[in-house]
């Protein structure tokens, strides 16, 4: 394992640390602010302001006075909006990749790998927009040839969207992109540990033109803008990723307002590997659902069962390679894992080390690296099913490891878990492997391959993972709903109370 020294990047990418309201920078109402830090060396790197309830009416206020005119705009006319909005992104990449890196730690190949598919869910929400037109009305069958019974999918208004600090810029497109194409206008909530890139949505909302008040973006934490948000009684629908507990929370504020929630909430995925799989192509889609991002990822894979016929050789290959990691200076090339996100975060993950220490074998790491910064040390362990390092979302890179002896054990063990977003099987028998992953418990299962997604691909979860869908068309129609319209001719009546002439 290599600890890369840190080295300074000089002058900060441009950012923002304003709220973006009807097309305009501005302070927060209370003129307080809040630090954003860098986690590869915990210096402050910012000071944003920290939004209350005064400011949030504000947004939502623009928000409502925008949707009258927005809803009308045709799917073709959003779509170039959104065309236009990735062509700023795109054109603004290395800048966009340091700043994520910067705020969230993650190595910049994985950020330039972020924004490149935020600019590719911009293209692809466009060609879902223009969709709208092309398929206006969908008719549904009566069974009475007197009446015609067709729907039509319209935006269901005004929007809050709230989003994590993992995949900062990435969870807020992907919001944001699908309110647009479905004809919402939007209030955006980003993290309050890492908001810089989300934030310059507002930069790129005016370079593409949109109108005022479709987007709008606030700073603030989450118990304070985030609660408003969640609460506030102008949205006909609330978007939020984070934790369940959080998530929980949420759903409650949505339904006092009789607003419908979607949750995208979180994860304890289960890689299962059969006894036939390659070694070596085994391993790295193991490591990548578990130490891409440093772990921080809702659908990683940290539960690793492996067939007890090739476990020795494989987890042996496995810890060899987790040991070769080079953990580091996030903007330095050749670097697998950057620092936790924050603080909090760094010393949430040293809960779970000691209690490694404790009842489980570490294989691998186990510890926080000394230095500036929120670094941990990749870790592979084996623990008991009970273990809370099996059963409780850790969120980072901490891998837990068990054999199966049969496909019955292995698929009761993977489904046994209070969550469901994604789980993953490797095998070379293809019947198995469609068996195997059409009967795991989870939104999303990755038969072969594992956290691999195109944003064509819906994306959401079961049990304790929430509801609704990001990405895909699906991720679009969630900012919809169907209006039906019965029709007859005029001519037609049933005469119940009056008899027609």
């Amino acid at each position: 394992m290599f600890r890369s020294r840190l080295t300074s990047v000089g002058k900060l990418p441009a950012y923002r640390t304003q709220n973006f309201i009807a097309n305009s920078w501005r302070d927060a109402s209370a003129k307080e602010s809040y630090a954003v830090f860098n986690p590869a060396t915990g210096e402050e790197i910012a000071q944003c302001v920290l939004s209350t309830v005064k400011d949030v009416d504000a947004a939502v206020s623009a928000a409502r006075q925008a949707w009258p005119e927005w809803r009308r705009t045709t799917g073709a006319t959003r779509a170039d909006y959104l065309r236009k909005l990735g062509a700023a992104l795109e054109a603004q990449r290395e800048e966009f990749s340091l700043l994520e890196t910067l705020d969230n730690g993650k190595p910049l190949e994985q950020s330039r790998g972020d924004i490149d598919f935020c600019v590719e869910w911009f293209k692809v929400s466009a060609e879902i927009a223009e969709d709208f037109d092309k398929t206006p009305r969908q008719e549904l069958p009566t069974g009475d040839p007197s009446v015609r019974a067709y729907q039509i999918r319209e935006a269901v208004g005004p929007v809050g969207l709230i989003t994590p600090w993992n995949y900062p810029l990435m969870q807020s497109v992907a919001k944001v992109a699908g309110a647009l194409a479905a004809g919402c206008t939007m209030v955006l909530k980003p993290s309050s540990v890492c908001p810089l890139t989300s934030l310059r949505l507002g930069d790129l909302a005016l370079e593409a033109g949109l109108p005022s008040g479709v987007l709008n973006c606030l700073s603030g934490s989450g118990s304070g803008c985030g609660n408003a948000v969640a609460s506030h009684k102008g949205f006909s629908k609330v978007s939020f990723t984070g934790s369940s507990e959080v998530g929980a929370t949420v759903a409650q504020n949505c339904t006092r307002n009789l607003v419908a929630p979607h949750l995208e909430l979180g994860g304890k995925g289960a890689i299962v590997v059969f006894d036939d799989v390659d070694v070596a192509r085994a391993v790295d889609w193991i490591m990548f659902g578990v130490f891409l991002n440093a772990g921080q990822i809702c659908s990683a894979t940290t539960r690793l069962l492996v067939h007890e016929k090739i476990a020795d050789r494989l987890i042996a290959r496995l810890v060899e390679e987790t040991k070769k990691l080079r953990v580091g200076d996030p903007t330095e090339d050749g670097i697998d894992m950057g620092p936790m996100v924050s603080a909090g975060q760094q010393r949430l993950v040293r809960k779970y080390f000691e209690l490694a220490a404790q009842e489980a074998e570490v294989l691998a790491g186990g510890n926080l690296i000394e230095g500036p910064g929120y670094f941990v040390e990749p870790t592979v362990l084996r623990c008991s099913e009970t273990s809370a390092l099996w059963t409780e979302e850790i969120f980072g890179p901490v891998l837990s490891v068990r054999t199966f002896a049969s496909e019955e054990e292995g698929l009761r063990v993977a489904n046994d878990c209070i969550y469901g977003l994604a789980n993953a099987v490797l095998t070379a028998d293809p019947e198995r492997a469609t068996r195997f992953g059409e009967s795991l418990e989870a939104g999303i299962n990755f038969i072969n391959c594992n956290n691999y997604l195109t944003p064509w691909v819906p994306f959401g979860g079961i049990k304790l993972s929430g509801f609704g869908k990001e990405f895909g068309r699906e991720g679009v129609h969630d900012y919809t709903h169907n209006k039906i319209i019965v029709e007859s001719k005029p001519s037609f009546t049933v005469s119940q109370f009056v008899k027609a002439s």
